[in-house]
């Protein structure tokens, strides 16, 4: 399905519809569902006496949504804790065609002989645009904003935007402490990730990667901020670097720099990983090495302070290198802005995308650590073309934030993957190998990368434990189009009609490997498949490259009417044409059905050569079984 290919109004309010009615009237709008009154700010305590509702032209003489265009500067934070909102806000004031998205018709909206009292901004939920209409009524004390403002005491849109914000949620309260990944996903509709950096720690070489990632990540301008975690009564404690905890700060560019001067920096420099942070208050920089003005910067040559585009100021934006940032910071939201346009000079993807539901009795089956019910939680089948491939996946539950006042929680959700049959078409009741797994986390998302061979493979969301219900949205990119489909069905009918038979047994076969397989080529290799047929249905694995002991370690299941001679074909992969390389047949009277064990089988010819043995062996194993539910 796609996903935020439409834009919806919230709460059924049409800007332009009720925009019309106000000019109609001469009446400057008032918001009949978010009310200018004490709920609308706190759920959870009075709301002081001495706050006051008023509009911007109540505020200053000549208020304006923008003053000079749209400037991470235009946010300072109130007194509400929601520095992720902030930070998120600095990171898409950055990119006129994010903000243009969040602020629809900006021109139209501002202060003119069109003013009605009434804006409209735009964020994505759940797949997606919702078009959040609000009053410019903001609560003041003495005449000034208690919560978001910009340094232009003139400058009214980070405030309003922060009101439909709050809207969206019920209340400003609700803002109180929340991911920078979320707010960042909400205003563009892209795919969160959070990165724990201790994980990243334990090596230069995983160092590097992270440095890579994070060099890709920006160079497709997704957006990412860090933080240092803060434990109870640590928000807003300033360290002795300069940094805050619990402060959401905007990472803005990642270079590797060389250090030297002149002939030196040319032939013998050593090279030094520097990250680009800003903090969207504007002040309380970093004060350790690399910070502005220090030492360091005597080190390197003014053609790499021009690249580096290099300028010291209280303006809340400092560098430091990549090591002394993993000493300091914890943790990275990124939000992934994945391109899947055809017409693109980027690296582009091919996604898919489902809304699914947690839901009692049997498709809410917990992590799968619970054994006995894991399989009983949606699945999804998605396959791999080609080579290995990157996977990029991303599962969202619904937001809870709009129900904080009545004590809603998020879920602990995470997910696996699963190897599926090769002709898998029905849901899958055993686990054939656990591929890749993500942490169980109760953050709104998660977000899994791997590296996956060609192949099918069987994607489970779940709750960590069974029983819990909920809707979430699954998103998935990789370099080819990966099909995603949900299985629904748990079997084939038995019965096909009134009078004809459905399958009546299900016949599972695991393809493991083969060896002492026959040269086929000079440097004496081989790139050897398996097909196998049963009855008139037929497939097969890929090809193994070079080598003529392979593994494929895959599996077919099949619902048949009665038994049938399975054949077993060896084949060796050619440009032009293959070749066969031997065959086994197990014939259907054959009492090797009733095994359930591995089984070694020998190799014969084809045709005239039907009697004639051919180097190698193969290992497979099957299980018959009358119960669909075992397979």
């Amino acid at each position: 399905m796609k996903v935020f290919d439409k834009t919806v109004p919230f709460k059924d309010q049409k800007y332009d519809q009720l925009k019309k009615d106000c000019r109609a009237k001469g009446d400057l709008f008032t918001d009949p569902v978010f009310k200018a009154e004490a709920s609308s700010i706190y759920f959870s305590q009075e709301v002081p006496e001495d706050i006051e509702w008023k509009r911007p032209g109540e505020i200053s003489e000549d208020p304006k949504l923008f003053v000079d265009g749209a400037s991470p500067d235009d946010f300072d934070q109130g007194e509400v804790g929601n520095c992720w909102f902030i930070a998120a806000c600095a990171c898409i004031a950055s990119d006129d065609s994010l903000w243009k998205k969040v602020v629809p018709d900006h021109k139209d909206q501002e202060f003119s002989s069109n003013y009605a009292g009434i804006f409209h901004f735009t964020f994505a939920r759940f797949g997606v645009w919702q078009d959040v209409v609000i009053d410019d009524l903001l609560p003041t004390r003495n005449g000034k904003l208690i919560f978001v403002q910009s340094k232009s005491k003139n400058e009214f849109w980070s405030a309003l935007l922060e009101k439909a914000y709050a809207k969206l949620f019920g209340s400003y309260e609700a803002l109180s402490g929340g991911r920078a990944r979320d707010a960042l996903v909400d205003m563009t509709g892209g795919v969160g990730e959070l990165v724990e950096l201790e994980e990243w720690t334990e090596n230069d070489k995983k160092k590097q990667e992270l440095f890579d990632n994070l060099d890709e990540a920006m160079e497709n301008n997704s957006l990412v901020s860090a933080s240092i975690a803060a434990g109870a009564g640590e928000i807003e404690a300033k360290l002795d670097t300069g940094l805050v905890k619990g402060h959401a700060y905007s990472i803005t560019a990642v270079r590797t720099l060389k250090l030297g001067k002149g002939f030196v920096a040319f032939f013998k420099s050593e090279k030094l990983l520097m990250i680009r942070c800003r903090n969207p208050w504007g002040e309380k920089e970093w004060n350790g090495p690399w910070s502005d003005g220090s030492e360091e910067w005597n080190q390197i040559g003014e053609g790499e302070k021009t690249k580096l585009d290099l300028s010291f100021g209280d303006n809340g934006e400092f560098w430091m290198s990549f090591d002394d940032f993993l000493k300091n910071f914890t943790r990275i939201d990124i939000c992934h802005l994945i391109n899947t346009s055809f017409f693109s000079m980027q690296e582009t993807w091919k996604g898919d995308a489902s809304i699914g539901e947690w839901k009692k009795p049997d498709r809410c089956g917990g992590c799968a650590n619970n054994t006995e019910s894991f399989l009983r939680n949606p699945q999804y089948l998605f396959e791999i073309k080609g080579k290995e491939k990157t996977v990029m996946i991303s599962m969202e539950q619904e937001d809870t934030r709009d129900q904080k006042d009545k004590g809603a929680k998020n879920n602990t959700i995470g997910l696996a993957i699963c190897k599926a049959d090769l002709n898998r078409e029905y849901r899958m009741h055993d686990v054939i190998e656990k591929v890749a797994s993500c942490s169980y986390t109760d953050s709104r998302s998660v977000f899994q990368r791997c590296k996956l061979n060609t192949g099918r493979y069987l994607l489970v969301p779940s709750t960590f434990d069974p029983g819990f219900e909920g809707r979430f949205m699954l998103r998935m990119y990789s370099k080819k189009d990966p099909k995603v489909r949900e299985l629904i069905e748990e079997e084939p009918p038995k019965k096909s009609g009134c009078c004809s038979k459905g399958p009546q047994m299900a016949l599972q076969i695991s393809i493991y490997k083969a060896d002492g397989l026959e040269k086929q080529d000079a440097i004496g290799g081989a790139d050897p498949y398996v097909k196998i047929r049963v009855g008139d249905e037929e497939y097969q694995t890929e090809y193994i490259e070079n080598t003529r002991n392979p593994e494929w370690n895959e599996r077919c299941t099949f619902y048949v009417k009665k038994l049938s001679d399975v054949v077993f074909e060896i084949w060796n992969w050619n440009i032009i044409k293959d070749e066969l390389m031997g065959q086994a047949r197990i014939m259907a009277a054959s009492t090797k059905f009733q095994d359930d064990k591995p089984q070694t089988l020998t190799m014969l010819g084809k045709g005239d050569e039907s009697k004639q043995y051919k180097p190698g062996r193969l290992l497979v194993q099957m299980k018959l079984t009358r119960d669909f539910l075992e397979v």
